[in-house]
């Protein structure tokens, strides 16, 4: 069972987060330990099911050495505005080469793996549900070159996300390699899917981005949101494009999903006030 210690008060399980090493699911993948991150808010005892937040991160200047708590800092993976009971999971990617990291063990049904093995681990270590949590809603970040990586592994996932949030991360394919928009598909067919459930479980879509970087496939993005939500019922309309929406960002790169990772796990709806 991985090492993690979580206090009680009265009958609740108290916000704390641990470090994991040698995460099965992520194996395959190459760079330091600890390779796993988990964090959580205030959870009633009594509580059968959670909800489960993954951020994938971008490079890093650090290489290979790149410890996992330097995403951490930057995730945005901040639960103290979340009323709904939080486990939030940060894998370290798989380095590549230089600055480079991918995520190729969340693909092909992976991310499932991940997200059954960090509620397992977290419910067993916690006695909460007898070790059995279920999973009540799935929340998918990703920032900068975790952003395609994100949109891969919903492409083999059983489980969809509820609510997909990229902070500058849709830059697309290189267009060498094939058509530099694949991936739009996957976007597409997830929205369908989401807008089917639409207003009776409500999921939601958010895009930050910076134009010189990921506006092109943003801006597409934008266009399948529009496409959406031209077939749905007009009273429903405002309150969907508050959290289905493509939008610039206001602050740099590096700090687009820390910026906005907080406000959006608090409310999916939020209207970012850029000058704080």
């Amino acid at each position: 069972m991985p090492d993690i210690v979580a206090s009680r008060s009265g009958a609740n399980l108290l916000p704390c987060e641990a470090y994991l090493s040698e995460t099965p699911v992520l194996q395959t993948h190459a760079g330091t330990q600890p390779d796993l991150f988990l964090r959580w808010n205030t959870i009633p005892l009594a509580a059968s099911g959670i909800d489960v937040v993954i951020h994938l991160h971008g490079f890093s200047r650090s290489g290979e050495t790149m410890p996992l708590s330097e995403k951490v800092r930057r995730s945005g993976l901040d639960l103290s505005r979340r009323t709904r009971p939080t486990l939030a999971v940060l894998p370290r990617g798989n380095w590549l080469r230089y600055s480079w990291y991918d995520f190729p063990a969340l693909m092909a049904g992976g991310i499932d793996r991940l997200i059954d093995y960090a509620r397992s681990s977290f419910g067993l270590a916690t006695s909460l549900a007898g070790g059995g949590l279920e999973v009540s809603r799935f929340v998918l970040t990703a920032h900068s070159g975790g952003g395609m990586p994100a949109i891969d592994a919903i492409a083999g996932a059983q489980r969809l996300p509820d609510e997909l949030y990229i902070f500058d991360g849709l830059y697309g394919r290189d267009p060498t390699t094939g058509d530099p928009l694949r991936g739009l598909e996957t976007i597409d067919h997830w929205l369908g899917e989401r807008f089917a459930r639409e207003p009776d479980y409500p999921g939601a879509l958010r895009v930050v981005y910076i134009e010189q970087q990921t506006g092109p496939f943003s801006r597409e993005v934008g266009k399948l949101i529009e496409k959406h939500l031209a077939s749905v019922d007009p009273a429903e309309t405002a309150g969907l494009c508050r959290r289905y929406r493509v939008e610039r960002s206001a602050a740099q790169h590096a700090r687009i999903a820390e910026r906005c990772g907080p406000d959006l796990l608090a409310a999916s709806d939020v209207e970012f006030d850029w000058s704080r």
